[in-house]
């Protein structure tokens, strides 16, 4: 029972903006190939939407969309290669102001070029581990992400994330949001 003096425990949130799947991708979608096997137990045990569905069939507008909730005419991201705009409210600013410690990984592609994306583009959230254009920075199994001071990080396997022993707030975040363990 919470009380006027303990503090309110608040859900952990993951939110997973994936690209080019088809609805049966994944087995909690229906795919019995058991390729996804900790993202389907995430979605047995958490808030899972089964129907989703948005109205922007390319990357960067539909990650704007989700991010900001505005339309792509809207945001002014209505196709690929234009960034949101610093200061556009994101789901980031939403969780910060509630409290969350916020955090990034993975794709971007709402940031204005295919280099680091740099603090102003990374739409408020607090600890950054991502790339602006993962096609311009991956191969198979190697991906090439920046950290928040924009210094690369390299991803050789789905749970490893090698990088330099001075370790700093991206390896924590990598650590504790998606069970990357340094090499």
């Amino acid at each position: 029972m919470n009380t006027v003096n303990s503090p309110v425990k608040q859900p952990n949130v993951v939110v997973f903006f994936t690209d080019q799947q088809r609805w049966d991708t994944t087995g909690v979608h229906g795919n019995p190939l058991e390729l996804t096997p900790n993202f389907d137990r995430m979605a047995q045990r958490g808030t899972h939407l089964y129907h989703t569905f948005s109205c922007q069939p390319v990357c960067g507008p539909a990650r704007a969309v989700m991010q900001s909730g505005q339309y792509a005419t809207t945001s002014g991201c209505f196709r690929n290669g234009i960034p949101l705009p610093p200061g556009t409210p994101t789901l980031a600013h939403y969780f910060n102001e509630a409290g969350y410690r916020t955090g990034y990984i993975g794709k971007w592609h709402l940031a204005p070029n295919n280099q680091p994306v740099t603090p102003e583009f990374r739409g408020g959230y607090q600890d950054w581990l991502a790339s602006n254009v993962l096609e311009f920075t991956s191969r198979a199994y190697q991906t090439t992400m920046y950290d928040e001071n924009c210094e690369a990080v390299r991803v050789t396997r789905a749970q490893s994330v090698c990088r330099r022993p001075s370790a700093g707030p991206a390896s924590r975040v990598a650590g504790r949001f998606a069970s990357l363990s340094a090499c």
